[in-house]
């Protein structure tokens, strides 16, 4: 049997040369100092050079900025008091900022669910799970550092493939919504015409046959999807999704507020929410309609301190709720 020839030392040396100097002169020109760094710099600080004679050493890193040159890497040398100096431009070495539309950043925040089970995250495992018949392996087992809550690890992705499939075919569809977390579901028809991502939220956009306009639902709140055999007569939305999205959001007064939230509690209201070191959750500028009624549906574990205002009507509509049942 022939004998395995492990790759030369020499090359790995080089590799791992290269590595260090091109992490250098990165790290001189990110310093907020000078990015000049001069030949007996790189010699004392870089590993794989301390160890040559001048004359192999000089040979060496001519060599190297050569093969970094011709890898991309913008190196521009220049001579100085102590002879050649050598920086990275980092103008020309830095990519440009990375923006995602909603809808890109939706796919990625499934995708960053790959190794955690619930939600939409289902998806990513079950495409892995295709990918993995194919050859390809991967460990699932170690639990992530962090795992995001939010609509994408909370919704069942029967909710997105029962709608999207009845876009692709243009069905009008019918299911259950609540308004907020104590309201009995309604039922809604709605000839869907997609799902938008915003901040983390998702929400199912079409028109509203009942009430005869466009409108939006949290998909959170929305159960027991039923495709129709009819045809959805309204197909063509007025204008983009987001566009709808946003507008709906964007009705009615903003509020800043704060609430206690019991741990483990509310997550709708927590997502939307910072934690305060006192304990206490700020919410800025959300809906006060919203905040009222899903503060409500949460009582009496969710708490409203402030404003004044909003904690009144809070307890109003628990008041107006209780009524019923008071004259029975």
């Amino acid at each position: 049997m022939a004998a395995h020839n492990p790759t030369p030392k020499r090359h790995d040396e080089a590799v791992e040369r290269l590595t260090n100097l091109s992490f250098a002169l990165q790290g001189a020109a990110n310093s907020g100092g000078s990015p000049d760094r001069s030949a007996a710099w790189i010699r004392r600080h870089v590993a794989g050079y301390g160890d040559k004679s001048d004359e192999a050493f000089a040979k060496s890193l001519e060599r190297d900025i050569a093969t970094l040159q011709r890898a991309g890497v913008p190196i521009v040398h220049s001579g100085g008091e102590d002879g050649a100096r050598y920086r990275l431009d980092a103008s020309s070495y830095q990519l440009p900022p990375v923006e995602f539309s909603p809808e890109e950043a939706m796919v990625l925040g499934i995708a960053g669910g790959m190794g955690t089970t619930g939600g939409l995250s289902d998806f990513s495992l079950s495409g892995w799970t295709k990918i993995a018949a194919s050859g390809a392996s991967r460990n699932l087992s170690g639990a992530p550092v962090y795992t995001a809550v939010n609509d994408i690890t909370r919704l069942a992705p029967e909710v997105i493939t029962s709608v999207l499939a009845a876009v692709r075919n243009r069905l009008r569809i019918t299911f259950s919504y609540r308004a907020n977390p104590a309201a009995k579901p309604a039922r809604r028809v709605m000839d869907p015409w997609g799902v938008v991502n915003r901040d983390s939220h998702i929400y199912i956009v079409g028109f509203d046959v009942d009430r005869g306009a466009p409108r939006v639902f949290r998909a959170l709140r929305i159960s027991d999807i039923k495709r129709s055999h009819d045809p959805a007569e309204h197909t063509v939305p007025p204008e983009p999704l987001q566009a709808l999205v946003e507008r709906a959001l964007q009705r009615g007064e903003k509020v800043d507020a704060r609430l206690i939230i019991p741990v483990g509690k509310a997550q709708e209201l927590m997502d939307a929410g910072e934690k305060q070191p006192d304990g206490t959750v700020m919410l800025y500028k959300v809906d006060k309609d919203w905040l009222v009624r899903t503060a409500a549906g949460y009582a009496p574990e969710v708490e409203v301190l402030e404003p004044a205002g909003v904690r009144e009507e809070v307890i109003s509509l628990l008041r107006t709720a209780a009524q019923p049942e008071e004259g029975r």
